[in-house]
């Protein structure tokens, strides 16, 4: 590989592109399987350099989900796509170790994406819900078993976060709150089925965690509280009768026009209004309070 030339090629089933530079070795992938076909990475890329495929579907059914793209002459290796990616499908290597630049340089900020378990709080009468309704098989329960392989309780409860999305399913469905969810992106979600087409079920099939389902009337119907604002459904739409609206991204402090920039691309305006309200509110504290100490 010649320094600073970009390779990009798939690799058991990732997309990677790789730079090697004086002294820097850069690696970013995108594993297929992890990709939702969202469009966030897309839509928030600086320099443009992420692109979704397009959706294949079949008499309604979804046969092929969308995936991310990577341009190798654009990407910059900044890694902000890895930040925003909600199904943790991108990930970025500096010189082997993971890390990323935007955050590092404090331009970007971490997600606040949190999941606790309070064992102690378990029950084996729970029937295991919270490993059995996981839409991303995220959540291994560990059980003692009798010799019959009945539940005599417990042991523990593992959650593999490259594999968690956030979506509260587990949190709403424990019979016990032993487990609490911090999702990331809030917002609302919109279904106009009046436009949907008889039997199409695309939505269904594109959705991570499982939000949309068929009510009675065999339309497609959202169970907000479990879904991740990723947008996925709304991408996969073929008559564009899903409308999505990010109104919250929880996220640690930062004041980069970076970041505006991004949010000002993902989420609503009354949120970005907010944002920046709060960023020209800390400026004038710091002022005020520099001004004060002489």
């Amino acid at each position: 590989m010649k320094p600073g030339v970009v390779l990009k090629r798939n690799v058991d089933g990732r997309l990677v592109l790789e730079r090697k530079m004086l002294g820097v070795h850069q690696v970013l992938s995108m594993t297929s399987e992890l990709c939702v076909g969202c469009g966030i990475c897309a839509a928030s890329c600086p320099e443009e350099a992420s692109r979704l495929s397009s959706v294949a579907m079949k008499d309604g059914r979804l046969t092929k989900k969308a995936l991310v793209d990577l341009d190798a002459y654009k990407c910059i290796f900044c890694g902000g796509c890895v930040v925003l990616c909600p199904a943790n499908a991108i990930q970025i290597e500096i010189n082997g170790k993971q890390t990323v630049p935007l955050v590092e340089a404090n331009v970007f900020p971490t997600l606040m994406k949190e999941i606790d378990v309070d064992v102690e709080k378990c029950e084996k009468a729970c029937n295991l819900v919270c490993q059995e309704s996981c839409p991303t098989k995220s959540i291994e329960v560990i059980v003692k078993r009798t010799e019959n392989g009945e539940i005599l309780r417990i042991q523990d409860v593992k959650v593999d976060k490259k594999l968690c999305i956030f979506c509260k399913r587990c949190e709403s469905l424990c019979p016990y709150n032993a487990i609490h969810v911090t999702k990331p992106f809030y917002g609302s979600l919109r279904l106009n089925t009046n436009s949907c087409p008889e039997g199409c079920q695309v939505c269904i099939d594109a959705c991570p965690s499982k939000a949309i389902s068929l009510n009675e009337d065999k339309k497609p119907s959202s169970t907000e509280e479990f879904c991740i604002y990723c947008g996925a459904c709304q991408e996969a739409c073929p008559e564009r009768a899903i409308f999505l609206e990010r109104t919250q991204i929880l996220h640690t402090e930062v004041t980069s026009g970076a970041w505006i920039t991004a949010l000002e691309k993902l989420t609503s305006r009354p949120y970005l209004v907010k944002e920046l309200t709060s960023r020209a509110r800390k400026k004038l504290h710091e002022v005020t309070q520099n001004i004060g100490r002489f």
